[in-house]
């Protein structure tokens, strides 16, 4: 992966890892997008993780095009995506952020862990619950 950049990984799907690098550049916030655009269409249920364990700061424009998208999807994530798990090594960090999302709406349940090992684990009990509901 490049120094800066965000790299998704599907080798496990239906959970799909986003690991972010650097800061990423407005081509990779894209690309990024387009990933998350076509992981909808595929109108199966999912779980996305979010690696933020080597991430810098995140730009204005991934701030803005990520909302937008969350945004414009919230009905549809709420539909296929059964969870989001947000990854980083601050434990401060995830203080703040896990405190953050108990007032922020978020359409789809979420988890912020400290490693990556964490969020697929959480991942895949997000995966059990929803077999156990609908088999």
């Amino acid at each position: 992966m490049a120094r800066d950049g965000i790299e998704c990984d599907e080798t496990r799907w239906p959970i799909v890892i986003f690991r972010t690098t650097g800061i990423p550049n407005d081509e990779n916030v894209d690309r990024f997008i387009a990933k998350a655009d076509e992981y909808l269409r595929r109108g199966e249920p999912y779980v996305v993780i979010f690696d933020n364990t080597h991430s810098g700061r995140a730009t204005t424009y991934m701030r803005k095009r990520a909302s937008e998208w969350l945004t414009s999807n919230s009905e549809r994530l709420s539909q296929h995506c059964l969870g989001t798990g947000l990854v980083f090594r601050s434990a401060a960090f995830r203080f703040v952020l896990s405190t953050v999302m108990l007032v922020v709406s978020h359409p789809v349940p979420h988890e912020v862990c400290g490693t990556c090992d964490e969020a697929v684990a959480w991942a895949e009990a997000q995966l059990r619950m929803r077999r156990y509901r609908t088999g």
